[in-house]
């Protein structure tokens, strides 16, 4: 027992602090209630459960994150309205909350109060949640739907609702797909960028206000790289990091220096390069390429701007820090990660829905607490990885020596690297990578998985 517990503190003393202060991986925020996954593949919710939507078995609000189930195994999840979807690491789909249009997809309309798995397929890759319809893509790249569909969100060419998941045409090259309140916009593999559904305020940007129920093509260009849909307006990444938006625009939500809607991409703040983008219900966040946090639209309740209700029709920058790798725009309230995986939120509280342990508005970023690592959790993160940020090679060190298996996931949950062998003494080239956020997943020979941030330059 001596000797395992010198050996635990010399482990302890070589393995870098901020791995130890990694937390949070992702999150997503629903209409009153957000959900975040962390790095050991743990879920945790909070704010409103009148709908079952924070997964515990009840319907009590909770105004501190509360882990969801026991599992640590699960690879992404997505929220909007008052419902959940998640996928695990063995590709099942999972959903949980409200489900009155079928949005959940496991044929009725009951509302659940604990996840309960959609179908028995195990090659789910994405899913993105919306507020009563769902969209995913498979390994495969094929892309399904349901849920509502009274203005063809669903893009099956029809108006009418489904309640399990069906496939939406032939093509099996869909990338990513973002869904607003009832309009989507989706990527392919070829980098086009592609929209349907409700188009009054030129949601989908394809310079008409007139709804579409199947898929169109926006516009000819095939450098598209990311996407966010907000409640009705859109925000779009090029490879070259420009920004693009279009949509509704009576809040200033697009950035563009008017409230005028736009019925096409229209770029923002040229000279200005981006890596991360979220539009949310009227106003948006994102993250340059230097690591600052920017938003800009409504700011009801000091939504994104520290001590001040004031509206802003470009972007501005928020703090003075440039370590900023994750955002998500909700309703009423804005949060964010850094690079030190330190959770941050802002905005409407009534229902818990910030993680403070309070249900008091707020105009400051504040903090949602992290439990720390546990005894248990220090084998699993023997791993060492240097230069962060990196420019081309990735080293590896680890005390023990094994043969793991190497996956960089992107921030859209893509893999884009991967490599097998032995890593005690290793490195991984990433000079092809573009600049921005990864997640290094390092899985060992029994099964156990560990989970790094790192930053390419």
């Amino acid at each position: 027992m001596k000797k395992q517990l010198q050996l635990l503190i010399t482990i302890l003393s070589l393995i870098p602090l901020s791995i130890f202060s990694q937390c949070w991986q992702s999150v997503a925020v629903g209409g009153n209630h957000a959900i975040g996954l962390k790095d050991d593949g743990s879920i945790w919710a909070w704010g409103a459960n009148f709908n079952g939507q924070l997964g515990d078995g009840t319907t009590a609000n909770k105004n501190t994150p509360e882990q969801i189930g026991n599992n640590k195994n699960w690879q992404s999840i997505s929220t909007k309205g008052a419902y959940v979807l998640g996928i695990k690491n063995d590709g099942t789909l999972w959903g949980w909350g409200e489900n009155g249009s079928g949005q959940l997809g496991d044929g009725t309309t009951v509302d659940k109060y604990s996840p309960v798995q959609i179908g028995t397929d195990t090659d789910w890759q994405f899913v993105d949640a919306s507020y009563s319809f769902s969209m995913a893509i498979k390994n495969n790249g094929t892309l399904w739907a349901w849920g509502s569909n009274d203005y063809g969100e669903l893009g099956n060419g029809s108006t009418i609702s489904e309640h399990t998941p069906v496939q939406i045409g032939t093509d099996n090259s869909w990338s990513y797909v973002s869904t607003g309140s009832a309009h989507v916009i989706a990527l392919k593999k070829d980098g086009t960028l592609w929209a349907w559904g409700f188009n009054l305020h030129g949601e989908l940007g394809d310079g008409t206000s007139i709804d579409k129920n199947t898929p169109i093509q926006v516009g000819t260009d095939t450098n598209w790289l990311s996407i966010s849909a907000g409640n009705s307006h859109s925000l779009a990444i090029k490879t070259n990091h420009t920004l693009w938006a279009w949509g509704r625009n009576r809040d200033s939500q697009l950035g563009d220096g008017t409230s005028t809607n736009k019925y096409a991409p229209v770029q923002i703040q040229p000279g200005t390069t981006w890596a991360v983008a979220s539009a949310g219900e009227a106003h948006s966040l994102g993250i340059q390429t230097n690591g600052t946090f920017w938003a800009w639209g409504f700011n009801y309740l000091g939504v994104y701007i520290n001590g001040s209700d004031v509206s802003s029709d470009i972007p501005i920058q928020l703090e003075t820090s440039n370590d900023w790798s994750v955002v998500a725009a909700g309703y009423n309230n804005s949060f964010a990660v850094k690079n030190d995986g330190t959770l941050w939120a802002i905005g409407s509280n009534n229902y818990g829905q910030l993680g403070d342990g309070t249900n008091t508005d707020r105009s400051t970023y504040g903090i949602v607490n992290c439990t720390t690592l546990g005894f248990e959790n220090v084998e699993a993160n023997n791993f060492i990885i240097f230069p962060n940020p990196v420019s081309n090679t990735l080293f590896f060190e680890t005390h023990f020596s094994a043969k793991n298996q190497l996956e960089v996931i992107n921030q859209l949950g893509q893999q884009v690297l991967q490599q097998n062998g032995n890593v005690s003494a290793t490195s991984i080239d990433v000079s092809n990578l573009s600049k921005g956020l990864y997640f290094l997943n390092i899985t060992s020979e029994n099964g156990k998985k560990q989970t790094i941030k790192f930053i390419k330059n």
